[in-house]
């Protein structure tokens, strides 16, 4: 993910004092951490152990005690006394709250987005997202579907330059990728998401920030009712 968007992770550095000794190697192994909670190659409920973890790393349980702290601020990781670090799973309540929150700040940027891109801007999506994109999906390369809304979303929260949404976005996103990936494997989803995107940029093209928003919006409240639907098998 490019430097630009990643604006929680930018915070982190620079929250840790210049200077401070370990603070680059905390925002190294926090970044890898996150990276796999968020893929699922951690899964809710698995513990991190800090001994195995320091001699992954290479590095002391002081450092790691100070990965797992940042990683339990983003609400990726929860800590019992006396029974250690485990990886934080979601709850529908927290899901629907994710859907609320996404469908607010994803809406705002794709607004200012519109406002902000020059001419043209838009046009390598539109691009990508009709005849090569349909052609991925009806393929089952529901991965390349998921890499080019990724590189989309990224485009649009850095063209927005809006620093605050962007962190509160990143955050978020973090905790909701792998029901994100899940909802995208349900049966007529990436045909159906990659149409609104479609309508999306082209109002996004055509400075018609109203629509865009109101695709935007329509993208993920769609997304809200398959999980409420087939939240069994996502969750």
């Amino acid at each position: 993910m490019k430097n630009a968007v990643r604006s929680s992770s930018v915070s982190l550095a620079a929250r840790d004092e210049p200077g401070k000794r370990g603070a680059p190697r905390v925002f190294r192994i926090t970044e890898v951490l996150q990276e796999k909670i968020a893929s699922q190659d951690l899964r809710a409920g698995a513990r991190l152990h800090e001994q195995a973890l320091a001699e992954e790393f290479g590095t002391s349980r002081t450092v790691i005690r100070e990965v797992l702290g940042w990683l339990e601020q983003r609400s990726l990781v929860e800590r019992v006394p006396n029974r250690g670090a485990f990886v934080k799973g979601l709850s529908e309540k927290e899901v629907l709250e994710i859907f609320d929150i996404r469908e607010w700040l994803e809406s705002l940027l794709t607004v200012k987005a519109t406002e902000k891109a020059p001419d043209g801007h838009w046009q390598r999506f539109l691009d990508a997202f009709s005849d090569p994109l349909r052609e991925q999906i009806a393929a089952e390369r529901i991965d390349v579907y998921n890499a080019k809304l990724e590189e989309l979303r990224q485009e649009t929260a850095r063209v927005a330059d809006n620093e605050i949404a962007n962190s509160f976005i990143y955050h978020v996103l973090d905790r909701a990728r792998v029901i994100k990936i899940r909802i995208t494997l349900l049966p007529g989803r990436a045909e159906r998401g990659r149409e609104l995107h479609l309508q999306m940029l082209r109002c996004m093209a055509a400075r018609d920030t109203e629509g865009a928003e109101r695709f935007k919006r329509d993208i993920i409240s769609s997304a809200r009712e398959l999980f409420r639907k087939y939240k069994p098998l996502i969750l």
